[in-house]
């Protein structure tokens, strides 16, 4: 019953969003390996590295091994999610701009950018003329702390921006 539960939850998210499931082990012990199209109806349908979709019924799986994409470079260390951050800011580039937020702030981060166009272009000005130094940082576990100076002519502020490691990859949260 349990089993069957969690299947169902899992499968109610899979036909909510894309993902990418990796292996599907079935209860024979045979695998199929690929990339989970959708659910419909008690069945998975799956598309193998080949090309060809296969159709998977739900109770025939014993488990799903979903794998994650290897972490970017660009966001090794907090330093450089922040420093991408602000080349994407600059260059007005939304979608490399949300990447840089932690997963559970991109959706909403990215409805706000979409409904206020002008919000980018408000930032882009606020930002213009100004430097910033990031002035240390402190990473504890699964968490770091930077130390960001932002210069505007003589106003000079600093302010301390927070990330989370998400897949081997800092991320901001607002």
């Amino acid at each position: 019953m349990i089993r069957r539960t969690a299947l169902a939850l899992l499968a109610a998210g899979l036909a909510a969003s894309p993902c990418r499931a990796e292996v599907i082990q079935l209860l024979d012990k045979t695998q199929v390996s690929g990339k989970i199209l959708h659910y419909f109806d008690g069945v998975f349908q799956v598309e193998t590295a080949g090309g060809q979709k296969v159709d998977v019924p739900r109770d025939k799986v014993k488990s799903i091994t979903f794998q994650l994409p290897p972490p970017r470079a660009e966001f090794s260390t907090p330093e450089k999610t922040f420093q991408r951050w602000h080349e994407a800011l600059g260059k007005g580039d939304v979608g490399r701009l949300v990447d840089c937020y932690a997963l559970m702030y991109q959706g909403l981060l990215g409805a706000q950018m979409s409904q206020s166009p002008d919000e980018l272009k408000k930032m882009q000005k606020d930002i213009e003329g100004t430097r910033f130094d990031v002035k240390g940082s402190k990473v504890t576990g699964d968490t770091a702390t930077l130390k960001v100076q932002r210069t505007k002519g003589d106003d000079v502020m600093t302010a301390e921006l927070h990330l989370v490691l998400e897949n081997g990859e800092w991320k901001m949260t607002p």
